[in-house]
């Protein structure tokens, strides 16, 4: 996913992978919004989940796994 940078205006990318962790954080947390950090000049870029989706249309939200450790009790 290519990205312009609104404040250097150089543009950036972000791999597959950064853009479905980036939805999947987003998804946990319930954010509107992704900031995507600009390597050159390190600013904060507003990346919207529609341009996300938009970017991996094949993804979909991981469910949360918890390590529940069943406890063996000794008889």
């Amino acid at each position: 996913m290519q990205i312009r940078c609104y404040h250097c205006h150089r543009p950036f990318a972000l791999g597959k992978e950064a853009v479905y962790a980036a939805l999947q954080e987003m998804t946990t947390s319930d954010l509107s919004h992704f900031n995507a950090h600009c390597p050159h000049c390190r600013r904060a870029n507003r990346v919207s989940r529609q341009e996300l989706l938009h970017a991996a249309p094949d993804w979909t939200p991981e469910e949360e796994t918890t390590d529940q450790g069943e406890s063996v009790s000794d008889s």
